[in-house]
């Protein structure tokens, strides 16, 4: 097994990470902030931050082939703690089914003076799992290779059949 990055249209801000890694059935999430198109932080009360901030978390996890009902576990970052009921009201509403993901939320010194910011781990379920191109090849040869011989298996059943009539 070995880790691919997640390619996604998020903008590069020039720092040593990927935006998501996937490996396996799981996706890890970098920590996720309110970034504009422009890899600027997007001003704004926690709830509008917290907002972008998940879209940006869903953006990841969607590219990697899974979604929001699929993530397991979450770290929330605030700058402020006192932001702590404006941020759970807008994540309750991207995790309403339950169960819902395992979470910490702690206050930290963001960067870029965001008030929030969001990393997390999901599962990619194994009906919606995207193969690489090796894999389907593959698997599309022992596809082949397995109805070559189911119609050997048959033809000869049938020959054998037929010497058992005469």
């Amino acid at each position: 097994m070995h880790k691919e990055a997640i390619q996604t249209d998020l903008p590069a801000i020039g720092l040593p990470f990927s935006w998501g890694v996937k490996f396996g059935d799981l996706v890890f999430v970098a920590g996720q902030g309110p970034l504009g198109v422009d890899g600027k932080v997007i001003e704004g009360d926690v709830r509008f931050q917290t907002r972008k901030t998940l879209e940006n978390f869903r953006k990841v996890v969607e590219a990697a082939g899974s979604s929001l009902d699929h993530v397991l576990s979450t770290t929330v970052y605030l700058k402020d703690l006192e932001d702590f009921r404006g941020m759970n009201e807008v994540y309750s509403e991207s995790f309403a089914a339950e169960p819902r993901p395992a979470r910490a939320t702690v206050r930290a010194d963001l960067l870029l003076g965001m008030k929030v910011e969001i990393q997390g781990i999901a599962y990619i379920p194994q009906g919606e799992r995207l193969q690489s191109p090796r894999r389907m090849r593959t698997s599309m040869a022992k596809k082949k290779k397995s109805k070559k011989a189911a119609k050997k298996k048959a033809y000869y059943a049938g020959r054998k059949e037929k010497k058992a009539k005469k």
